[in-house]
Parts: C-alpha cells; sequence; structure tokens
C-alpha cells in the first residue's frame, strides 16, 4: 500500500444500506488533524492496527495503541482534538443506528438492533483486539476496491458482519488481565516480523517464559502450539498478499516459507486450496 494512502467507501453504492462509510489509512507521518464532527444516529468503530491515535469525545480524551479498538457512540462530537492523525494504520467502520426500511447485512430486524444496541452498549471505551481481525479489515478493502458483483456484494456482507462479531467479543473480554497482555504482546511481535522467519524461542523470550514452559502455557491459552499459530497467521497475510504480488513464489518467500512448495502445502492445510486455486476462486 502506499506510504500515505487514504480511502474512504460510501457503503450503500454497494448495496449494503444499514452502513455508511469503511475508511482507512496508511501515513509514515503525521497528518493535519481530523476536526471535531458528529454522526448523526451512526456509530463508527476505529480500528488501530499499528502506532497510536489520539481521539477527543466530547472532551474526554482517548489513546490508542496497537490492536486497540474504539467505538464512538452516534451522534457525539469527536476528532483528534488538538492531535494530528498520528503515523500509524487504522480503519474505521461505520453503521447507521435508525433505519426502518433496511437490514444490517442481511441480518433480521431483530438480529439487527440487538447487536447495534449491544455495540452502543460498549461506545467510548478503548479495548483489546486481535492481530486476526486486520486480516478481515484487509480482505473487506480489498473486496470494496474489486469489481462489484453479486459475489462480493456477499462477500462484503459476510465480512462486515464478522468484522462486528469479533468487535462485540473482544469488548466482552476482560481486559488488562496478565495472560491477555502478554497473548498481546505477541501478537504485536508477530504482526512486526511477519515477513521473515520466527521462532518459537523468540516469542517465548517476549513473553518471559522459558521455551518449554512458553509452548505448554502457550496451547492451554490458545488451543494451538506455537508455531501452528504463527503458520495460520501467515496464511491470513498470504490471502491478501497474493493478489498485491507478482507470484506465488515472491509472496511465500516475502512471508519467510522456506520453499514455495512448502508454503503452497501449509497454503492448502489451512484453506483447504492451494495458491493458484485459491486467486482463481476469489477471481470468480
Amino acid at each position: 500500500m502506499k506510504p500515505e494512502e487514504r480511502i474512504v467507501f460510501f457503503l450503500p453504492d454497494y448495496g449494503i444500506y444499514r452502513c455508511l462509510q469503511f475508511g482507512y489509512y496508511k501515513y509514515s507521518k503525521a497528518q493535519s488533524q481530523l476536526p471535531i464532527h458528529q454522526h448523526v444516529d451512526v456509530l463508527e468503530i476505529c480500528f488501530c492496527i499499528t502506532g497510536k491515535q489520539h481521539y477527543a469525545i466530547e472532551g474526554e480524551s482517548f489513546m490508542m495503541y496497537g490492536n486497540d479498538i474504539l467505538i464512538v457512540p452516534p451522534n457525539k462530537q469527536h476528532g483528534t482534538g488538538d492531535y494530528p492523525e498520528e503515523k500509524g494504520e487504522l480503519f474505521w467502520l461505520q453503521i447507521i443506528c435508525v433505519d426502518k426500511k433496511h437490514k444490517l447485512c442481511n441480518l433480521s430486524i431483530h438480529e439487527s438492533e440487538y447487536l447495534i444496541n449491544e455495540l452502543t452498549i460498549n461506545a467510548s471505551k478503548i479495548f483489546k483486539g486481535a492481530f486476526q481481525t486486520k486480516f478481515i479489515l484487509e480482505e473487506l478493502l480489498n473486496q470494496l476496491k474489486g469489481k462489484k458483483s453479486t459475489l462480493s456484494k456477499i462477500i462484503i456482507n459476510q465480512l462486515i458482519i464478522q468484522i462486528l462479531l469479533e468487535v462485540l467479543n473482544f469488548s466482552k473480554k476482560k481486559q488488562g488481565s496478565i495472560p491477555l497482555q502478554k497473548l498481546t504482546t505477541i501478537d504485536n511481535y508477530i504482526m512486526n516480523n511477519i515477513y521473515r522467519m520466527i521462532y518459537v524461542d523468540e516469542l517465548a523470550d517476549v513473553s518471559g517464559f522459558s521455551v518449554g514452559y512458553f509452548k505448554t502455557w502457550f496451547k492451554n491459552r490458545v488451543g494451538v502450539p506455537p508455531r501452528e499459530y504463527v503458520n495460520r497467521l501467515k496464511i491470513e497475510q498470504a490471502k491478501v498478499d497474493l493478489f498485491k504480488k507478482n507470484t506465488i513464489t515472491a509472496v511465500s518467500y516475502d512471508l519467510g516459507f522456506s520453499s514455495s512448495q512448502y508454503f503452497s502445502t501449509t497454503f492448502k492445510k489451512y484453506t483447504g486450496y492451494t495458491p493458484k486455486s485459491y486467486i482463481r476462486l476469489k477471481n470468480g
């Protein structure tokens, strides 16, 4: 992506009528401050992927860092206050709260209202997300950049619901616990080093554990061994990179796989498709 990229999609143009905007920026240096504004009857969810970002919501200050999520309530004045839009990477998604005519991404009216109400309850607070959410957001970005079709509309609806459910799940987790902090540190480390080989002893060192204890602790907490977890995340990144780079070999080596054959085997293990068949599937 370009060093100073900022892009905004008006979702009703894609037939997603209960949503307003999906936006993204990636800055290598600070930009002008975001003026104070409000969205009438619209909930805004902000995902800080890397870097940091200050927000002011009706005089209350919030500071977001990597993997942080902030829900801005509807009808509330907000912006970056006296701060610029900082160096880093951030997504945002706007949901229309009051709409008696349209459903939210093909949910029933009851389900739509339930989900929006639950998200509103958790507004005006910062909570930790997870590295995996980045891949869902990037997939949504790629779908919106691509050619409009019936299939792309179905995928866009599915991705938005997946994102909202992830946010709701994260908002209900106990924040500040030691295990959660360590897992967040591990996710950040993987995210910052995903384009190379990552060794288990590195992750153990970051966590402050011996390698043997770390392997047991991690599997008990996450449900899979650390090596499998890293490979799963690399394959999620590969799903995005396959449509941005010239060759499958380039994707495999950039992500630290020892060979394109090992990459293809790992890709099929976690997706059910070879990289080539996955590209054909997504291209329709």
